[in-house]
């Protein structure tokens, strides 16, 4: 049974016994000791910093309590806890008591991510309008002009990167597939095949302006109604039966390459790597011969419409 606050007396055979037992005490062993990893990671995979996931979880356990209840149990520096409890009010996750002192609410889980679901879609319906304000002003004239401007006195071979995690290879590939002119040819996995629903978009204008687009890759039962779906946009072929000399490999132009650098079915999407480079030789020289041949050695899907 626990005792509210500092002491309470028994006797024993031997003697008396003074024990003490506080509130205090016990929730200072709470944050960040025992509340689960798995909690605070799902929290941080919402976008709360590590202060922030520590306080939220303290006034969970308190339900109101004071800057200097929550910087003890949170263990929260004080000459931050209170900024940082400003941005957890602004996310909808606590409510502030005015009075002397301040005292902190929690809000309810649920309701607490309701909040935070409803000032990012805000937030991103904001940003996306200053965007396109931003496309059609006088300020996006001044910022294409200054990226131009000695452009041309830039070696090609100088334009390359090594690129990190799936999002922002797709990402990367979206950018590429909008600067595409003539023909695109994508060597890609059975995964690769399933992400390129992403970009049918992307695929669909290039088609509307008769842009060559080659895709090649293997088609299984498990991504064979993906497949389909590019055919109206796609001249398309399955592979098989090949060891590849490289991963996923895009070539847009024979100017840009976008080449994956490991199997992306052995790692998690945030370890896939990708290398992008604006070469003209590296796209013509070295990449389109290795596409050409396997493109001869693999199945026409296109008219055959089947594997």
């Amino acid at each position: 049974m626990l005792i509210s606050q500092y002491k309470s007396l028994y006797s024993h055979n031997r003697g008396v016994f003074l024990v003490y037992k506080s509130y205090n005490y016990l929730y200072n062993m709470v944050v960040p000791e025992t509340v689960s990893r798995k909690v605070l990671e799902s929290l941080r995979g919402i976008g709360l910093n590590l202060y922030e996931r520590n306080l939220y979880t303290a006034i969970l356990i308190k339900k109101v309590a004071t800057a200097s209840e929550l910087s003890e149990l949170s263990r929260v520096p004080r000459a931050r806890v209170y900024d940082v409890l400003e941005s957890l009010e602004q996310k909808g996750f606590v409510v502030v008591q005015h009075g002397s002192p301040f005292k902190y609410v929690a809000v309810e889980p649920k309701e607490a991510f309701e909040n935070l679901k409803s000032n990012i879609k805000k937030e991103a319906e904001l940003t996306v309008t200053r965007l396109e304000e931003l496309k059609k002003s006088d300020i996006m004239t001044d910022l294409v002009a200054l990226y131009k401007k000695d452009l041309k006195m830039v070696s090609p071979g100088s334009f390359n990167a090594v690129i990190k995690s799936e999002d922002k290879i797709k990402m990367q590939t979206k950018t590429l597939l909008s600067k595409a002119k003539i023909q695109v040819n994508i060597l890609t996995s059975e995964k690769g095949i399933v992400d390129l629903k992403e970009h049918m978009r992307s695929l669909s204008k290039l088609k509307s302006k008769n842009v060559e687009i080659n895709i090649m890759g293997p088609i299984t039962t498990r991504n064979r109604k993906q497949a389909m779906e590019l055919l109206p946009y796609a001249n398309l072929r399955h592979l098989e039966g090949t060891e590849l000399p490289v991963g996923k490999l895009q070539i847009i132009d024979g100017e840009h390459v976008l080449m994956g650098l490991v199997n992306d079915t052995e790692i998690e999407p945030s370890q896939e790597i990708a290398f992008w480079t604006q070469s003209p030789h590296v796209a013509n020289e070295l990449m389109e011969p290795i596409f050409k041949q396997l493109w001869i050695q693999a199945k026409d899907i296109t008219k055959s419409g089947n594997n």
